[in-house]
């Protein structure tokens, strides 16, 4: 059976260095003076999807008997196992195969479920059912599945005779897929397929007892338009494919997968919306467990719920494929379920990661190694940033990556020579560098002035200390746009901003000897479109930058990519993804040769948000940014 490898997980469980506290669970907005595009952030802890604690565990298969797809799970009475799904490969592949299992770890299959009813031929071969489904319900065992017409059809046997034979319905909706059956407590059944089609069935669930409707979120939660700037949540469904419901307590759980892209590959997530009844109306949609495919949920002997984890070999970020695992449930602070904080589902350099700095909000962060053998740390900070005139810009040193000490401020509004006439302007993206031909630190940092724009401002240490003071190279901001970052080349030092500009600064440092570039890959598109950073490698320039992944910004991944040049101008090579989830970050050098990427969480499927963390990085040759794996192979 085949086994999907990425990134080695060990590797990040035996990392120590990055050990730290877990982040706090709930962040304050700001007031009346934000941005109304912040007020439901993806990377505001309101929105977490994963929050794993620090012992938090990768998920693990517990079927892998035969590849499978498409897992459906249920509990017997007795706390058994029941478990079908698309059979994948090789052998027997047609119609409902069927495993049980007394504990869920020894697992025992019945080959092809002995289906009877109208036109179906018992052994019949061309029977190919994809994702049937199984459900319980006292003592009877149901099978749902679509014919090889295409016919939704349930078929009902008893849960403690899964070799016995199972009697199906006549065709009860024509052209349908992935077909599931919910049995309410009074005993009711609902038919769902497709991405959340529901009828309700007769009592001996033979035929419709009503006409089908689609479920999708209540309308009326999007009575009020989302600011601009912001992204549109989705209202239409709650997934594309696999509907499945189940009830918790006095809620009734829509569950859908949907494939998004996140992290640029085929991510096939699980959404879920709840509802008073079967009918909703539902909440909005929200992302549950990602990678899980089309999940199932049941309930675990110790009362909590838990999805079936079976992702497809596509999924580039899976922990394994085509086999089955479980992902226990809990509830989030405001309600909604998600993936437990016990569980990591993702296999990534980042997935198993804590945050080093937790004291302080703060995104965008920026390292660099100073002159003086100490590692300095600057970023935006009071949320989405610091608002003229308070704050600024603060330093944090250490000696060893592990303990980050508070240096004070080093830059306030002061004497930028510039007129904000009144509007609100929030300080963005503050960048350290060490320059070791001018002996001294400096520092780019953004201001974005509502209804205005962004600018970049360029200062420099007078007293070639981290601490400054600083002063402005020149009289006023350096460029237009956001996200400046110095860079030191073998002729001279350039800054970088925007979504590729750059341009070698004059010896004064307060403008640009020669033209300004924009720096693409082979295709002709910015390697991201915003937060780009340079290093330079063994002669070969790595062009970094942040990009999001996946269906808007509201489930998507805000990614780490980059591209390589033999020159500094380009082209760069196509893009490609380096840390998933990094976004807008800087990658630096330590003392002892090894390469890290700075993170700070900006999305709902980071392992934390709004707090500086750090990822290794491994560039070993002319072509790619990697992972050092715990055995020191690479892996990318």
């Amino acid at each position: 059976m085949p086994v999907k490898k990425h990134l080695s997980i060990l590797a990040l469980l035996s990392a120590t260095l990055m050990a730290g506290p877990a982040p706090a669970q709930q962040q304050q907005l700001k007031k009346a003076v934000a941005d109304d595009i912040f007020a439901d952030h993806p990377s505001m802890d309101s929105n977490a999807v994963v929050m794993p604690s620090a012992d938090a565990k990768p998920v693990t298969p517990f079927f892998s008997e035969r590849a499978i797809g498409d897992a459906s799970l249920a509990r017997t009475a007795d706390g058994g196992w029941v478990l079908t799904g698309t059979v994948l490969r090789t052998g027997v592949r047609h119609g409902v195969q069927l495993w049980t299992s007394a504990d869920g770890k020894a697992w025992k299959g019945w080959g092809p479920a002995r289906i009877t009813g109208s036109g179906i031929e018992p052994g019949d071969v061309s029977e190919r059912y994809l994702a049937p489904s199984v459900t319980v319900a006292g003592d009877r065992l149901y099978l749902a599945f679509a014919d090889k017409t295409g016919c939704a059809r349930v078929a009902v046997g008893q849960a403690a005779r899964p070799d016995g034979t199972f009697t199906a319905s006549a065709c009860l909706v024509d052209d349908a897929a992935d077909i599931s059956l919910f049995v309410d407590q009074d005993g009711t059944g609902y038919l769902l397929w497709g991405g959340g089609n529901i009828a309700k069935l007769s009592a001996g669930f033979d035929r419709l007892a009503e006409t089908p409707r689609f479920l999708k979120p209540d309308q009326a939660l999007f009575a009020k338009h989302p600011p601009v700037g912001k992204d549109w949540p989705v209202r239409v469904r709650v997934g594309m494919s696999g509907a499945t419901m189940f009830r918790d307590g006095d809620r009734y759980v829509l569950a859908a997968s949907e494939v998004t892209g996140r992290m640029r590959t085929a991510t096939e997530d699980l959404f879920m919306a709840e509802g008073p009844t079967p009918y909703g109306p539902f909440s909005m949609r929200m992302l549950a467990v990602p990678h899980a495919g089309q999940g199932a949920v049941v309930r675990l002997d110790d009362g909590r719920l838990a999805t079936a984890y079976n992702p497809k070999c596509e999924d580039g970020f899976a922990l394994f494929c085509e086999q089955v695992g479980l992902v226990p449930l809990e509830r989030a602070p405001d309600g909604r379920l998600r993936q437990a904080a016990s569980v990591i589902t993702e296999d990534s350099a980042v997935a198993a990661r804590q945050p080093l700095l937790t004291s302080e909000m703060m995104r965008d962060p920026s390292v660099t190694l100073g002159g003086d053998g100490y590692y300095y740390l600057v970023g935006t900070q009071d949320g989405y940033g610091y608002h003229r005139p308070d704050g600024g810009v603060k330093l944090w040193r250490s000696a060893d990556m592990k303990r980050w000490d508070d240096a004070g401020f080093i830059f306030r509004w002061e004497g930028m020579g510039y007129d904000f006439a009144n509007n609100i302007a929030e300080l963005w993206a503050p960048e350290i560098k060490w320059v070791e031909r001018d002996k001294t630190y400096y520092l780019a940092f953004s201001v974005m002035e509502r209804g205005v724009g962004g600018k970049t401002w360029l200062y420099r240490s007078r007293t070639g200390k981290a601490e400054g003071p600083y002063e402005n190279t020149g009289k006023s901001y350096l460029v237009k746009g956001i996200d400046g970052f110095p860079f030191e080349d073998d002729d001279g030092l350039y800054f970088l901003w925007g979504g590729g500009s750059i341009g070698r600064l004059n010896d004064r440092r307060d403008g640009f000897d020669g033209p300004v570039r924009q720096l693409v890959d082979v295709d002709g598109d910015h390697v991201g479109y915003e937060g780009n950073g340079l290093i330079k490698v063994n002669g070969v320039y790595f062009l970094t930058g942040a990009e999001w992944h996946g269906p808007l910004r509201t489930h998507g991944t805000y990614d780490m990519m980059y591209g390589t040049s033999r020159t500094l101008f380009g082209p760069y090579s196509q893009r490609r993804i380096g840390a998933p989830h990094g976004g807008h970050g800087t990658a630096f050098r330590d003392k002892q040769g090894r390469y890290w990427y700075t993170m700070f969480g900006n999305d709902p499927t980071a392992p934390w948000r709004m707090h500086f963390g750090l990822v290794p990085i491994d560039i070993g040759d002319a072509a790619s940014i990697g992972v050092p794996r715990v055995d020191g192979a690479r892996a990318e």
